[in-house]
């Protein structure tokens, strides 16, 4: 297994039987940035088996990493492992060149990015008056819990056809 720092492959003289390649990279380096909502603290790992194909090489393997999401009603940060382990692109008129992977692979692990999370099942989120977590026991803003909803006027509402 060759270890390599980034996602570009020397693809000339590549055996037969194809390579076996591996390392971590930067999600900088992927220009995938840190957002408020999703920060990238470790780097995305790679194990990659270049192989020649006819009329060019095919490129299959697997990418894992950790990132911290926020919680969508709380706010904390939970880790999240994320992994994509079917990788497999298939890469024309490469013949004794530098092949950079990086924009194949950058799409493949953006799709894995979790669209939503929860610290726990059940998470209470924050006080919509002082912004407290409730994570933490109850708030002491006086916020009453059975305060009326804005949405209780519509409890009333009759649809029934006339």
């Amino acid at each position: 297994m060759i270890s390599c720092p980034d996602f570009q492959f020397q693809i000339q003289d590549l055996p037969d039987q194809g390579i076996d390649v591996s390392g971590k990279v930067a999600f900088a380096s992927l220009e995938v940035a840190d957002s408020e909502r999703i920060r990238c603290p470790k780097p995305l790992s790679f194990q990659l088996h270049i192989a020649p194909v006819q009329e060019g090489v095919l490129v299959m393997g697997q990418l894992t990493s950790e990132l911290l999401v926020a919680c969508d009603r709380c706010l904390a940060a939970v880790p999240v492992p994320i992994a994509e382990l079917s990788v497999c692109h298939h890469l024309e008129n490469v013949e004794g060149v530098v092949v950079d992977l990086t924009k194949e692979l950058r799409e493949d692990i953006l799709l894995v990015f979790p669209q939503t999370c929860l610290c726990q099942d059940g998470c209470p989120g924050l006080c919509p008056d002082c912004g407290k977590n409730l994570n933490d026991g109850p708030c002491s803003c006086g916020a009453s819990d059975d305060q009326e909803s804005p949405w209780a006027a519509l409890d009333g509402l009759d649809l029934t056809e006339q």
